[in-house]
């Protein structure tokens, strides 16, 4: 070799620079053995880790269903096309040349100079550039590829909506946001193919480099707006905090938190524990497509089963929709007296859930959802707080009663002198007009009648503390403590409260045929259920149980007791026939203002109420009708309010009746060995 020869010859300048090329040689030998073999797999882990993209994949949601296990809410598959970019970097190359090409061109003629077509002039042309600074900025490169990326990609989409023949569009800042921070994973271009365009897809062969069609599982509402404010619905949350503190993610694949009602108050149980796997990427941080590693396993949620009856629930919004034809604003609580189970609880007007899977327009939210007076994300169920009108009658009797009031005791209403067909009362020289004609009242007539002379007569002589104590032990004032947690606890004040602010006996008077005080639809729901059941104040219970989402999977059942009693308000019994059997006369009686509720061969027992409120500047109703039956047994509650209503009879009563008449038919189906519908 030369440099054996140059060692050998007498020349002593040669031979130092043949020792040292030799010395550097055995130097640059021993280093590439060192990192090659020594060091080999350190560097080898090393690039592998830095190669990898460790990705948070969300678990499979648990199942909303009813107390017959029928699906409530659930998840669907959607199919998806999806672009993956690291198919399209010959493309991105080619078009970014060009993209050069067209920048040069004109930076020379800009400077007044034309390009010579030789290879030779092309070759003397750069170099003249070179040196008179004719080149492009690191601006100008990242600019051309940026629009390399954008050509190519929306030509790609261009192709995919020619042959489904619909119209795609690609937003170039959402392009370049993905190429930027998420390459590795595929780009969305059609989020939810039709059956007809997964047929399509199936069944063509696909010229369209990178685009594949993925399959993803999808929330689904199969009900639409069926007890929305109850089930509730989520909101994208790409940021959710991380169940591993261990794990750091490079990239959260799309997820969703629960935003009201069940989808909120069980996010945890039914959103399952999420899962992670490793995407191999390359250099440029493109994916390889085949090299994906699963590091923990996705683990579904938990299925979620209610106390509610999807059939009944379906007839209980039907109903409410027959009242201004979709235009209601109210609300109704069906529950079962003997365990405090909500068999059913709608508020109208509602929502679709689906919409939320999606982002909403401010102008959708403003002029549709948010909008006064229906204010459709609103639960009036459970978040309305109203004056309960003349069904707080309910309670200030049991107060009167247990105080010693003689039901049979006759107390005379007077005629109002500007209408004589009505009673009046005079406090002092203020009138409260009364609904009711004016004659003799005993307990049961002042009730059907729901006259207001009678109760505040005898509420003033009856005082402040032993009526909001009783409404205190019924649970008015106080949250019901109900699953969803969207609950208002209204307002009920106590004796202190009364002192502290120097209510009156007008304040009195008020209160005592429902006004000045607030309550919700499930606490009247709360409270019904304790006259009908004897006096157990039942925790009203929306979940039954928590099971796994594959039932054969490990995981026990955890089931919520129910009959979970609040409360016991130990009347003698002799009190609660009093009431139960004034409200069954208030719809059985002809003169009785629930008789629109009326359903034969079925006792129902209700109470009226109307109360009086300014909104918005102008007097407005709010209607109710409270109600329990059978009267021999009761098995069921029903709580009807109404916004802007007519009356407690003409409007909640007629929407009572419709409830009550499925619940017995349905009890004499199963009856008759049948299956209820």
């Amino acid at each position: 070799m030369l440099i054996f020869d140059q060692l050998n010859k007498g020349e002593r300048p040669l031979r130092v620079i043949a020792w040292g090329l030799l010395v550097a040689v055995l130097v640059l030998v021993g280093q590439l053995w060192r990192i090659q073999v020594i060091s080999g797999e350190k560097y080898s882990k090393s690039s592998e880790t830095q190669s990898k993209k460790i990705v948070r994949v969300p678990a499979l949601r648990g199942k909303i269903l009813d107390r017959n296990g029928k699906e409530l809410v659930g998840n669907v598959p959607r199919y998806r096309l999806d672009l993956y970019l690291d198919e399209l970097r010959p493309q991105f190359e080619t078009q970014y040349t060009q993209l050069k090409r067209q920048l040069m061109a004109a930076k020379r003629a800009a400077a007044g100079e034309t390009n010579t077509r030789s290879f030779v002039g092309e070759m003397i042309d750069k170099l003249r550039h070179r040196r008179k600074g004719i080149r492009m900025t690191a601006g100008e490169t990242e600019t051309l590829q940026r629009q390399a990326r954008y050509v190519v990609v929306s030509n790609t989409v261009a192709a995919v909506s020619s042959l489904l023949g619909i119209r795609l569009e690609l937003r170039e800042t959402s392009l370049q946001a993905h190429y930027l921070n998420q390459r590795f994973l595929p780009l969305p271009i059609l989020t939810n193919c039709t059956p007809g365009q997964v047929a399509f897809i199936t069944e063509q062969s696909w010229a369209i480099p990178g685009v594949t069609l993925e399959q993803i599982a999808v929330r689904n509402y199969p009900h639409g707006m069926l007890a929305a404010h109850a089930l509730g619905h989520l909101s994208r949350d790409d940021n959710h905090d991380e169940e591993e503190d261990e794990i750091t993610y490079h990239y959260r694949l799309p997820d969703y938190v629960g935003g009201i009602g069940l989808e909120k108050a069980l996010d945890r149980e039914l959103r399952g524990t999420a899962g992670a796997k490793a995407v191999q990427v390359n250099s440029s941080g493109y994916r390889h497509r085949q090299i994906e590693d699963v590091l923990i396993p996705p683990k579904p949620g938990l299925n979620v089963i209610t106390t509610l009856d999807l059939s009944l629930q379906k007839v209980v919004e039907q109903a409410l929709d027959t009242v201004k034809g979709g235009d209601e604003r109210g609300a109704v609580v069906v529950m079962d007296p003997r365990n405090g189970d909500v068999l059913a609880i709608a508020s109208a007007p509602s929502f679709n859930p689906s919409e939320f899977l999606s982002q909403i327009p401010q102008q959708r939210w403003d002029e549709f959802l948010n909008k006064e007076p229906e204010r459709r994300m609103f639960n009036r169920a459970t978040y309305g707080e109203y004056a309960p009108g003349s069904t707080f009658k309910v309670i200030h009797a049991l107060a009167q009663l247990d105080s010693g009031l003689d039901p049979d005791e006759i107390y005379h209403v007077q005629p109002n002198p500007h209408d004589p067909g009505h009673g009046v009362y005079f406090l002092g020289r203020r009138p409260i007009k009364d609904t009711a004609p004016p004659g003799e009242y005993d307990f049961r007539k002042a009730l059907i009648k729901s006259s207001n002379s009678y109760f505040i007569h005898y509420g003033l002589r009856l005082g402040w503390d032993k009526i909001l104590s009783m409404g205190h032990r019924f649970g008015l004032g106080e949250r019901t403590d109900i699953a969803i947690g969207e609950e208002k606890k209204g307002y009920f004040p106590t004796l202190e409260l009364v002192r502290a602010k120097g209510l009156n006996d007008g304040n009195l008077a008020n209160v005592c045929i429902g006004q000045e005080i607030t309550v919700t639809p499930i606490q009247l729901a709360v409270a019904i259920s304790a006259v009908a059941n004897g006096g157990r104040v039942f925790y009203p219970r929306l979940v039954n149980r928590l099971e796994p989402y594959d039932l054969f999977s490990e995981g026990a059942r955890q089931t919520v007791l129910p009959g979970q009693i609040r409360a016991e308000v130990q009347l003698p019994l002799r009190h609660y026939n009093t009431i139960r059997e004034a409200m069954r006369d208030d719809v059985a009686d002809s003169g009785g203002t629930g008789k629109a509720s009326r359903v034969a061969d079925f006792a129902v027992c209700g109470k009226t109420g109307t109360a009086q409120v300014t909104s918005n500047g102008r007097m407005d109703h709010i209607t109710w009708f409270v109600s329990f039956a059978p009267f021999e047994s009761p098995r069921y509650v029903v709580v009807v309010m109404i916004e802007s209503g007519a009356s407690g009879g003409g409007t909640c009563a007629p929407v009572a009746r419709q409830i009550y008449k499925h619940l017995h038919e349905t009890e004499v189906a199963i009856a008759k060995g049948g299956v209820a519908n």
